[in-house]
């Protein structure tokens, strides 16, 4: 729905954290926006200079029907997925996965409930590490 509006009060999904005990609080919301949006675009639904907007990019995954290679890891770190160190469409054929430049299209969290400083309210460190390493994450920022 947000190819064609934006509704600031009825967000793609609602972000949660996990305590040790399990329960789940909620800490804020997760808007997007179709990848082909331009910087201008993404401003004009929440400006540049206050939030960073940002893509989840050049991921291997593992083919369709091999779901057990989720859990494949190599020197340590997983074969496939957000926290891959492969970012080569190159790399990721050589391990027989299937390379995607971008998936999905633009994101921005707003932490709303996390706190009142806004490097945590505009941040999208949802995975509690460097999200835009681990995650090969490109943003979006004001020129």
């Amino acid at each position: 729905q947000e190819t064609f509006r934006w509704e600031p009060t009825r967000p793609t999904s609602l972000l949660y954290t996990k305590a040790a005990d399990g329960t789940f609080t909620l800490v804020g919301a997760m808007y997007t926006a179709p990848r082909r949006f331009d910087l201008a675009r993404l401003d004009a639904r929440v400006p540049l200079s206050m939030a960073r907007w940002h893509r989840h990019v050049n991921w291997c995954l593992p083919g369709r029907g091999a779901d057990e290679r989720w859990l494949e890891r190599r020197d340590g770190a997983p074969l496939f997925g957000p926290e891959s160190p492969i970012a080569t469409e190159a790399a990721c054929n050589a391990v027989g996965g299937v390379f995607r430049e971008s998936l999905f299209g633009w994101m921005l969290h707003a932490n709303v409930f996390a706190g009142d400083d806004p490097a945590v309210v505009w941040g999208d460190d949802h995975m509690q590490h460097d999200a835009h390493a681990m995650m090969g994450m490109g943003g979006a920022t004001a020129p």
